[in-house]
């Protein structure tokens, strides 16, 4: 944007139909022409009208719609400041035929995974990887229920919000990278921003939740010894799941004990013949992915949330978080545990998106206290089903 202003003309056609598309929403006081182009930049200063503020902008939006120009509202000093910016969010979101492809290549990619896990040779029998399913229903029904809420709700505040486009990747430990969508402009408001950005977490744990509970009830539990068929006594290098606060008490409800015994090694076994391991460890990955997703960092679904609640303040929260994530990964590496990759990688993912989240076109009218304590309950989830360690290797004597 150009740091120059230049004296309106009252008279130009466009600065007049701005000026009317504001009667009855906002009393202008002041009018600066931020470039000196055919169809400006133009900011107005002055009293936003008393009401209901997203009502307010919502007609001004409309009525700015009509001349080819997007208001952006915003303080300064106290003042109100509405800059009309001469540009029009196109409203198409893609075509779905892409978006039904990845999802079918996404749902072979997850089926060849949970084959892989229930011990299927799937090169010698390729037919016999419907055997998957437990695993690709899981996780492609938590993934399907997380985007798909942030689809509607984005829609429903007229948004142009793409269909999730999911992302197979068959070599990875779960057979896909997720699944993304794209938001073709900015957010309209912080109510907007804060029901879009919550919308995804709060769905996909709707589906997860309970699978991981009907998971671990068909789940086989015992020592690494007497579930992989090694003498008593010999010793047995494990992988084992990380715990989180919402992982460790639904163990605890499901088995009646705190897994896994230190002592005796005994824990939950995810892989065959377990018959419900794969779906518990599906809805845990789920979980863990869920919880990544919500770090306060730009447009993750957690800095989504973040700035709605607490404006620019967020941005200073989301570098501290960088910070932290780094710091973290970077000591487990250093003490040898893999999981330190995670951390690393997530921190590398939001130094990319970078930690300023955007503003929304609104960004003046503060979040209802009903959103505030729904924002404070999601950090607290936040903090439930985050596994710090995500894996832990270790040998059990």
């Amino acid at each position: 944007m150009s740091t120059a202003s230049y004296l309106p003309d009252q008279d130009t056609t466009i600065t007049r139909q701005l000026q009317a598309a504001l009667i009855g929403l906002f009393t202008v006081e002041d009018i600066t022409l931020l470039d000196n182009k055919e169809r400006p930049m133009v900011r107005f200063g002055g009293r936003l009208a008393s009401g209901d503020q997203d009502a307010i902008f919502d007609a001004m939006v409309e009525r700015f719609h009509h001349v080819g120009y997007t208001p952006i509202l915003t303080q300064e000093d106290g003042l109100y400041v509405v800059r009309a910016v001469p540009v029009v969010v196109d409203g198409r979101v893609g075509k779905a035929w892409v978006n039904v492809l990845l999802f079918v290549l996404t749902v072979l990619s997850v089926l060849f995974l949970g084959a892989l896990r229930e011990n299927v040779d799937v090169i010698a029998h390729p037919l016999e990887i419907w055997r998957g399913w437990p695993f690709a229903v899981t996780i492609m029904g938590i993934l399907t229920a997380h985007e798909l809420s942030h689809y509607f709700v984005g829609r429903r505040y007229g948004s142009p919000t793409s269909l999730p486009y999911f992302v197979p990747l068959p070599l990875s430990i779960l057979g896909t990278m997720g699944a993304v969508i794209v938001q073709r402009g900015p957010m309209r408001s912080r109510k907007a921003l804060f029901d879009i950005g919550i919308a995804g977490p709060l769905g996909g744990l709707v589906v997860a939740v309970p699978l991981l509970v009907l998971g671990l009830a068909f789940s086989t539990t015992g020592t690494p010894q007497e579930l992989m068929g090694l003498p008593p006594g010999e010793p047995a290098a494990v992988t084992q799941e990380g715990n989180s606060i919402l992982y460790l008490a639904a163990k605890y409800a499901v088995f009646g004990r705190i897994l896994p015994d230190r002592q005796t090694g005994e824990d939950v076994w995810l892989s065959p013949p377990s018959p419900g391991g794969s779906i518990a460890f599906a809805a845990w990955a789920g979980l863990l992915v869920t919880a990544l997703n919500l770090f306060p960092i730009g447009q993750f679904d957690g800095g989504h949330v973040a700035y709605a609640m607490w404006g620019q303040k967020a941005w200073s929260l989301a570098r501290t978080f960088i910070g932290v994530i780094f710091a973290w990964g970077l000591l487990l590496t250093f003490v040898g545990n893999q999981a330190g990759t995670t951390w690393l990688v997530w921190g590398g993912l939001g130094m990319l998106m970078g930690a300023r989240h955007p503003q929304p076109l609104n960004d003046v009218t503060p979040l209802d206290p009903k959103r505030r304590r729904l924002g404070w309950i999601l950090v607290l989830i936040f903090i439930l089903i985050l596994a710090p360690v995500p894996l832990v290797e270790v040998v059990i004597p």
